[in-house]
C-alpha cells in the first residue's frame, strides 16, 4: 500500500487590513522540493501550500496534490482537518508559519497619513497541536534560528522537539552564500548534517522508504 505523506510549505499571511499583511521572507522552495521528491519516488503526497513566490510548474506530479491556504486562519484549519483524517503516515511541517497576528484586522485600507501603532498577539503553535490531533502520525518539524551558533541552534531544536513530540527536527539557519544547511536531529547525540534542499529531500525519502 502506498504511504500517504502530508507536507506543508510556504509562508502564511496575517492580515492588517484588506490590502496589507504580515509575512516573512521565505519562498516555500524547501517544502516544494521535499514534496516533489517524495512524489517522484512513489509516495502519495498532499501539500498544504501557503503563499509561494515560485512557479509551481517544475513541482507538478501526478502523485502530488496541492491544497492552497494562504492566511494563517485558513492554513491552521486546513492542517487540522487533514491531520485529523488520520490517513497520513507522516507530516513534514516545513511551512514558515506566522508567529504574530492582529486580532481585529482593519476593514478597507489603513490610511498612511498618520503614524500607526499595532498590538499583535501570538498565533497558535500548529506544530504543538499535531500529535494531539493524530497521536500516531510521524512528525518531522523544522526549526529555524538566526544564530550562527550550532550549540544554540541545537538547544532550540531540541526544546521544540520536546514541546511538539516530533520524531525528528530539521534545524537550520538562514542560508549562507546561497547554500542551505540543515541538521536532521533525532537527539542531542543523533543528528546528520545535510547541505542543500535536494539532498535533504532525498534523505527524507530514504528514511520513509526504509523505516515506514
Amino acid at each position: 500500500m502506498t504511504k500517504q505523506i502530508l507536507v506543508t510549505a510556504g509562508n502564511t499571511w496575517a492580515p492588517l487590513d484588506d490590502v496589507r499583511v504580515i509575512t516573512n521572507i521565505f519562498s516555500g522552495k524547501t517544502g516544494l522540493t521535499i514534496a516533489y521528491e517524495l512524489a517522484r519516488r512513489g509516495f502519495k503526497v498532499t501539500l498544504i501550500l501557503a503563499d509561494c513566490r515560485l512557479s509551481l510548474k517544475p513541482f507538478r506530479h501526478k502523485r502530488l496534490k496541492i491544497l492552497r491556504a494562504i492566511d494563517f486562519a485558513s492554513f491552521y484549519k486546513t492542517v487540522r482537518k487533514e491531520v485529523k483524517k488520520e490517513e497520513y503516515s507522516s507530516l513534514i511541517h516545513c511551512a514558515a508559519v506566522s508567529d504574530f497576528y492582529l486580532k481585529k484586522p482593519k476593514r478597507g485600507k489603513i490610511s498612511s497619513k498618520k503614524k500607526l501603532k499595532l498590538s499583535l498577539s501570538r498565533t497558535r503553535k500548529i506544530v504543538n497541536k499535531v500529535k494531539k490531533w493524530d497521536p500516531n502520525i510521524r512528525l518531522i518539524s523544522f526549526k529555524l534560528e538566526a544564530t550562527k551558533s550550532k550549540r544554540k541552534l541545537f538547544k532550540a531544536a531540541l526544546r521544540s522537539k520536546a514541546l511538539s513530540g516530533a520524531d525528528f527536527v530539521v534545524a537550520n539557519t538562514l542560508p549562507q552564500k546561497n547554500k542551505s544547511r540543515f541538521f536532521l536531529v533525532k537527539s542531542k547525540a543523533q543528528f546528520l548534517r545535510i547541505i542543500g534542499r535536494k539532498a535533504l529531500a532525498k534523505k527524507l525519502a530514504r528514511i520513509f522508504r526504509n523505516e515506514l
